[in-house]
């Protein structure tokens, strides 16, 4: 082979190994700009993150400077969108603040506060007697239990369960939401659009709530329609007022 010949295979094989980890490299500044991340008493472990006991965190994505440094000018950084398929835990007296895209998992326990938002298909649970405030996109589940107090926005096929002698706001702006309601939680559903939300007591339909109404009560007597005037349903009775 001409030595020519040598050196145009060599000169390829290098621009192949060049684009190669060009490739690479973008990959890996791509999975570490969507990579969870935290701020104040927090660590992450691949795509965990947890507020360490007593802490007050912030989980979501980050600000990158376009140098790689850190900078509060927004002129010189770049916002990375919510990471997916995360999961954020605040279950030891946290005040947490969470930001997430698709997938995802958050706990609020051991008398914690929480709030948080999700763009779709999320789990979250809050429990302990913690106070949280969360929206979820369409296709969530949260639940709310152990005397929690949970304000909860909710999307199209999305549901909360309520039990444990906790109390549930649930609003769906978009309508098409059910609430799961047991025992002795109090459960307030406010439902717009224009599908129907449902609500269940101990596991059987009571009643469906009317888009533009708001309807409230506790397992085991009667619910009443606020938006509709309409008469109660036996399984619910009226909540305490708050």
């Amino acid at each position: 082979m001409k030595s020519s010949q040598r050196l145009s295979l060599l000169s390829q094989g290098l621009t192949i190994f060049v684009l190669a980890a060009a490739v690479s490299c973008s990959s890996s500044e791509a999975d570490q700009l969507l990579a969870p991340s935290c701020t104040g008493g927090c660590s992450c472990s691949g795509t965990t993150c947890t507020c360490q006991a007593g802490g007050t965190c912030t989980f979501g994505p980050t600000q990158t400077s376009l140098d790689g440094s850190t900078s509060t000018d927004a002129a010189s950084t770049t916002t990375t969108a919510p990471p997916n398929d995360v999961t954020y835990n605040c279950d030891e007296q946290n005040n947490c603040n969470t930001t997430c895209g698709t997938g995802c998992t958050s706990t609020c326990d051991g008398q914690s506060v929480c709030a948080g938002t999700c763009s779709s298909n999320c789990t979250s649970s809050c429990g302990g007697t913690s106070d949280c405030t969360l929206s979820t996109g369409t296709d969530s589940k949260v639940t709310c239990e152990g005397g929690s107090k949970c304000t909860i926005t909710l999307d199209q096929g999305s549901t909360l369960t309520c039990r444990g002698e906790s109390m549930c706001d649930m609003a769906c702006p978009n309508g098409g939401c059910t609430a799961e309601c047991a025992g002795a939680a109090a459960c307030t559903v406010t439902c717009g659009g224009s599908t129907a939300c449902k609500i269940n007591c101990n596991g059987m339909t009571v009643q469906e709530c009317m888009p533009g109404s708001t309807c409230t009560g506790v397992c085991d007597t009667v619910l009443t329609d606020a938006g509709t005037g309409g008469p109660p349903d036996a399984g619910l009775a009226d909540g305490p007022a708050r």
